[in-house]
């Protein structure tokens, strides 16, 4: 895989919407310690501040940190459930994951994490959701 990628991400709340929503961007790719590494900034409207993300994924593991104009922390562990907490202008909101899917699938040219899991909301079950995360070298 190439320093330079190109990074893909689909999502889908099934209960929710009809569409994915899906982003596509350049990014920067490392391998350290056998977990691989994403960089790449997004800006939702050009009059938005620039959003910084690191993703961090292995065979089991998938986590992503976004920084700047918008500020969120999610992590996927395979079989298992996590909880974070957000901040809002409303105030603080408890996500919690449940992970039942998780595939990640590596060729020479590209990396792709495939996450299916259940979302809550302040203890309130939301929706099923789907993640895909594909890296590709450019």
């Amino acid at each position: 895989m190439t320093k330079d990628v190109l990074v893909r991400i689909s999502g889908m709340q099934f209960d929710i919407e009809d569409e994915p929503i899906e982003l596509i961007t350049n990014g920067t790719y490392y391998l350290k310690n056998g977990k691989h590494y994403v960089l790449y900034e997004e800006q939702p409207e050009s009059d938005a501040a620039i959003t910084k993300n690191i993703v961090k994924f292995n065979d089991n593991h998938f986590e992503m940190t976004k920084k700047g104009g918008n500020h969120s922390y999610l992590v996927f562990d395979k079989d298992e459930k996590t909880s974070t907490v957000y901040q809002t202008p409303v105030g603080p909101v408890q996500v919690d994951v449940v992970t039942h899917g998780f595939l990640l699938t590596e060729t020479e040219k590209e990396l792709s994490v495939k996450v299916n899991y259940s979302l809550n909301i302040n203890y309130n079950y939301i929706s099923e959701c789907e993640v895909i995360f594909k890296v590709q070298a450019r």
